[in-house]
């Protein structure tokens, strides 16, 4: 019987938003039965409320990666 290989690439879901990035993302909701939409909607109320602080640790972010 011959063996079959697959390989998972990872195509982006979106323009705006990096493949691997989104399946990462999508795991982590998966684990806490979160769903993707939610947590997205979330951090855009928070963003508008409190921009400020948002970006900063956005920008913090970036540093350490």
């Amino acid at each position: 019987m011959k063996e079959v290989l697959t390989i998972n690439e990872v195509k982006p879901k979106s323009i705006i938003i990096d493949g691997e990035l989104h399946n990462d993302f999508k795991a982590l909701c998966k684990g806490k039965c979160l769903k993707i939409g939610g947590v997205i909607e979330d951090l855009i109320k928070l963003y508008l409320k409190r921009p400020k602080e948002v970006q900063m640790l956005i920008d913090e972010n970036k540093k350490q990666a």
